[in-house]
This record gives structure tokens, sequence and C-alpha cells, in this order.
């Protein structure tokens, strides 16, 4: 009875935890050493912590490339005023760990 109750809890705690974790999709408008300014849709935008080993790529037609830089590359200088279109995952504390520019360079 006490392993059923215990499988339980921790099946119910790996669903929370696949929940809590999102993949955004929007326009990234700006980029620092510690944080990611992003606008989904309409909505205002919302600023997102990074997180120590966050990744940022570059989508490609030969699929995913890694900016070396991260969020220190020189493509993050010189964002356009729309913004680049990016697809961005959170882990469980919100913070964001990976950031993939989708669009093309000026913000299409």
């Amino acid at each position: 009875m006490f392993r059923k109750a215990l499988l339980a809890l921790v099946v119910f705690a790996l669903c929370i935890t696949f929940v809590t974790a999102e993949t955004l999709k929007g326009r990234i408008t700006k980029v620092d050493d510690k944080t990611v300014t992003m606008k989904a849709g309409k909505d205002d935008a919302k600023v997102y912590d990074l997180a120590k080993d966050c990744k940022f790529y570059l989508l490609g037609k030969d699929g995913k490339v890694e900016i070396k830089d991260g969020a220190r590359a020189e493509i993050f200088q010189k964002i356009p005023e729309k913004g680049f279109s990016a697809t961005v995952e959170t882990d469980t504390a919100n913070r964001v760990k990976e950031v993939v520019l989708t669009g093309k360079k000026g913000g299409n």
C-alpha cells in the first residue's frame, strides 16, 4: 500500500515537472548577459532570466547551428526594431534554457 502511494506521488511530481516547463514562440526584442526580452503576439514584452547553461541556436537549412558566443554574440547587438522570430524553452523555474532563432536576420 505504501509503495503504491509513493509511486503515485513520484508520477505526479514528474507530471508537474513536465507541465511547468514551457516552449514559447514570439519575437526576441532584447538580449543581455542575464535576461531575454520576448514579445508573443500582441501581448506586452516579458523578461525571462537566462539559465546558466542556456544555449543559443540559429535555425538553418541543415538544422540548428549553435551561436558560439551565446548572449554576447554580435547578432544580438543589432536586433531589429521588430525583433527576431524565435522559439524559447524554459525550465521548471521559468528560466530560459534554449533560444532558437527561427526567422531571417531582418526580423521576418
